[in-house]
């Protein structure tokens, strides 16, 4: 039963992509779309209802990534002025003639529809019985907004390399204490209402992780600094910037007076240097990129909560800032391991289980 259900939603999409794909030339040639017919009260002059039509029209007939399909509405629905203007912009971001989507929107206006189907309108695919709809997953575990404010830092740290590679950032010392540096000079200069608890969070995991070896044992090989060293590095330029306001960083990575005083003054070289190598990739005063997307997995109840935190916002917000020249995403999945950036899929990926041993650590050390 299970395996004719399956080869049945199969063959609805087949024969449905056999239909469409006749029917669609001679309809593609025009780019405007036709009134709505008698009795219908479907009006795609409206950005909302455009867009739930557009949402099946890419993703089933044009075949696009629901994510990616997602993402873009998201980001096109508040500048859209209409239902048109948003068809014209998701048609711009994925590339394609504004007569192919256009045709494929017409083909899918009316799949929600109650009335009878016109000609060359297409169904929805008929929906898996419940045993063969794996269930959303569920968990008890709580994202805290202590670990929300490390992984906000961890995604600036991987943004870090990002831009090294994408614009071709001279790397005049290791890599990896520049992206910390870079992740902790974005909180402190663009996002400072948010700098205090997030440096105070990654401080402290840093810590937590650092005591978890004996400290005779901390590495002093390899590309990454032990733990304890990071969290110095990042005080230093916290207390860099407001010694004062971020006294507490301090505090936890075990800065002393001296420490504090000479931190602002090399800091402040190294925030200066920050500034000057970033003047050049800023997008035009009040425009955000449209190359950068941040994708969260549905059904997906543990990593759900990044965006319902605001987290996911957040990040976009600060990828969306820089003029990418080609996409760049940052995508939370499930599955053990921790952060990375990868120059080939121009793609931040941050494990669930990453997420998991931050919320662990602020539970067991009372954040």
């Amino acid at each position: 039963m299970r395996e004719s259900v399956r080869r049945l939603a199969w063959a609805w999409v087949f024969v449905s992509a056999v239909a469409l794909g006749g029917g669609a030339s001679s309809r593609a040639q025009g780019v405007e779309l036709p009134p709505t017919v008698p009795g219908c009260d479907i009006d795609l002059s409206k950005s909302g209802q455009m867009r739930d039509v557009l949402s099946n029209a890419l993703t089933l007939g044009l075949r696009l990534s629901g994510d990616e399909v997602r993402t873009c509405l998201d980001a096109e629905m508040p500048r859209a002025a209409d239902g048109s203007a948003l068809l014209q912009a998701a048609a711009k971001r994925f590339g394609k003639e504004r007569a192919e989507v256009t045709a494929a929107v017409e083909r899918y206006r009316h799949c929600n529809c109650k009335h009878a189907l016109l000609p060359g309108q297409v169904p929805l695919p008929p929906a898996l019985p419940d045993d063969l709809t794996p269930p959303p997953a569920a968990t008890d575990v709580v994202v805290t907004p202590f670990a929300k404010d490390v992984l906000l830092h961890v995604v600036l740290h991987e943004m870090g390399h990002a831009l090294v590679r994408e614009f071709d950032l001279p790397v005049l010392a290791n890599e990896e204490a520049l992206a910390d540096a870079f992740a902790t000079h974005y909180l402190l200069h663009h996002l400072p209402e948010r700098a205090e608890a997030v440096l105070r969070a990654r401080v402290a995991s840093l810590m937590i992780e650092a005591r978890e070896v004996p400290r005779a044992e901390w590495p002093v090989s390899g590309e990454h600094e032990n733990d304890a060293r990071r969290a110095f590095c990042i005080a230093a330029l916290a207390v860099a910037v407001d010694a004062q306001r971020y006294a507490k960083v301090a505090e936890l990575a075990g800065l002393d007076e001296g420490d504090v005083r000479k931190a602002q003054d090399y800091g402040a070289e190294v925030h200066r240097g920050w500034r000057r190598m970033l003047r050049p990739l800023w997008m035009p005063a009040g425009e955000l990129s449209r190359e950068a997307h941040v994708q969260v997995p549905e059904g997906d109840a543990f990593l759900a909560q990044l965006g319902e935190l605001g987290l996911a916002r957040e990040i976009e917000g600060a990828l969306r800032r820089f003029d990418w020249h080609s996409t760049v995403k940052v995508r939370f999945e499930a599955g053990d391991g921790t952060a990375s950036w990868s120059r080939s899929a121009r793609t931040v990926t941050v494990k669930s289980g990453y997420v998991l041993r931050f919320v662990e650590q602020g539970q067991s050390a009372g954040f």
